[in-house]
């Protein structure tokens, strides 16, 4: 019997087959591969975007000045009347003395209120009853560029006094409402019985004719003007008052003077021909 040869691998066909050995060796690289590929770096991220420029800081505009705070109104107290402690909305208050054969004293009463001026003044007006209206006084003024509107009842039935509940006979009132530039409405309301109503009015008006605003200088101390009777009620002038400059304005009724007539039997005379002009000569007969 002979024997094979150990030496030489055997082919089947073309290919051969390789030893254990080498079997091993093969499947240790792979895996060797394997772990390499698997150890080797991840890829870095991509950079970010670079950030966008800050924004330009925002320019403050200048803060404006504050608008100067309103001036308040000024007055002097008349010396005859005793000022008393003001409460509620009242911005003062005073006691006027008892005229001869009153015995209640009159308030005079300043507040600082807002609204159209004549529903005011009506608001007074519809206070009294019983008067006639014909004696009604309602006229405006000015003093130191102020308008004061101002109405005068001398006698009625007084029924708006604050906590009366009896409407008071033979009572009066002196009203104002002063405007002040910045709008402001300063309310002044005197009542009392009629006659110490009356002997206040001339203080009233010196009152008035003292306005100004707050380190102002009042004007020329006047009077009080003529009263007549007749004078409209408490709707708007149709004809703008006289500013009073030191004085109290004068009534707002026009004072018309009467055409004179003359005698019968006579020829009405020619008027006086103006300063500085020769009368006219008569018209020659025909």
């Amino acid at each position: 019997m002979k024997q094979r040869s150990l030496g030489a691998p055997r082919h089947v066909g073309s290919l051969s087959c390789p030893s254990p050995w080498a079997a091993l060796a093969l499947g240790a690289a792979v895996m060797l591969g394997s772990s390499c590929q698997k150890e080797s770096a991840a890829p870095e991220p991509p950079a970010a975007p670079p950030a966008a420029p800050p924004a330009p800081a925002a320019v403050a505009k200048p803060t404006p000045p504050p608008a100067p705070a309103a001036k308040p109104l000024e007055w002097d107290d008349p010396p005859q009347w005793k000022k008393v402690p003001a409460s509620g909305m009242r911005r003062a208050s005073y006691e006027i003395p008892p005229a001869k054969g009153d015995k209640a004293p009159g308030e005079l009463n300043v507040f600082i209120l807002g609204g159209d001026i004549e529903p005011n003044i009506k608001r007074w007006v519809d206070e009294f009853s019983g008067f006639d209206p014909k004696s009604l006084v309602r006229h405006d003024r000015t003093v130191n560029d102020m308008t004061q509107a101002v109405v005068e009842i001398p006698k009625g039935t007084f029924s708006g006094g604050m906590g009366s509940k009896t409407p008071s006979a033979n009572h009066g009132l002196l009203g104002a409402i002063v405007v002040t530039p910045s709008g402001a409405e300063y309310f002044f309301k005197l009542t009392g019985p009629s006659a110490t109503v009356k002997a206040a009015r001339d203080p009233f008006y010196k009152m008035l004719d003292g306005m100004r605003l707050e380190g102002g200088t009042p004007e020329k101390p006047g009077s009080a003007p003529e009263k007549k009777a007749g004078t409209p009620s408490a709707a708007p002038a149709t004809s703008p008052a006289a500013p009073a400059t030191g004085s109290a304005a004068a009534s707002a009724h026009p004072v018309t003077t009467p055409t004179p007539t003359a005698p019968a039997g006579h020829a009405p005379s020619a008027p006086a021909a103006p300063a500085g002009h020769a009368p006219a000569a008569p018209a020659a007969k025909k």
